[in-house]
């Protein structure tokens, strides 16, 4: 009989000190928002300031428990979240959307808002790269916050026993930048001015 209590007492206390979770689906379609990742105004071409709807544009969400106003701060505090690509058959108002994965938020209760970014970049072609830090083109959204959904059928972070759904504030919306043809003659100055010094010792 002791035992059996001893045991109920620990499952209680187990119980008691796990923490919650959140779930928000990392979509930026069946948001409240419809905010599109675009080409910037310069150096794509026809594609200048229009809708991405490259399917090899990846998109990746980072979040971090808490609110954060800075990027310094934020990074310091940030997971690495779910990725997916730009979806092209979603042609709402010129594309621009990626439908992807949940995100689990581990460690969320109720109570607290949760900061979000998320970073885009081209995987294939010329300034592409398999990463964000490796890419040229790439962009990334605003930092912002989410809190509880109102409801279980309101957008926001849901409880995990609840279905996901969308976010109610976010995504901001995110331009893919490439570098100006400047940068690029000044790397191949710089690299061989680097080759003569070599050559020289």
């Amino acid at each position: 009989m002791k035992k059996t209590i001893a045991l109920a007492i620990l499952g209680l206390t187990a119980c008691a000190t796990t923490y919650g979770q959140g779930v928000v689906q990392f979509n930026n379609y069946v948001s409240t928002t419809y905010q599109q990742v675009k080409y910037g105004s310069s150096g794509f071409g026809a594609k200048n300031g229009q809708g991405v709807t490259s399917p090899t544009v990846e998109v990746q969400l980072f979040w971090a428990l808490g609110s954060f106003a800075d990027q310094a701060s934020f990074n310091t505090a940030a997971n690495a979240g779910v990725t997916t690509f730009i979806n092209p058959g979603i042609t709402f108002n010129g594309g621009g959307y990626y439908a992807g994965p949940n995100q689990t938020l581990a460690g969320w209760s109720a109570g607290q808002t949760v900061t979000f970014q998320v970073l885009g970049w081209e995987t294939s072609g010329a300034n592409s790269g398999a990463t964000f830090a490796l890419s040229n083109i790439k962009g990334s959204s605003a930092l912002w916050q989410e809190v509880a959904a109102a409801n279980a059928n309101a957008n926001g972070i849901q409880p995990s026993s609840n279905p996901a759904k969308g976010f109610n504030v976010g995504p901001p919306g995110m331009v893919l930048t490439v570098p100006e043809p400047s940068i690029f003659a000044l790397s191949g100055l710089a690299a061989a001015a680097l080759m003569l010094i070599r050559r020289k010792k």
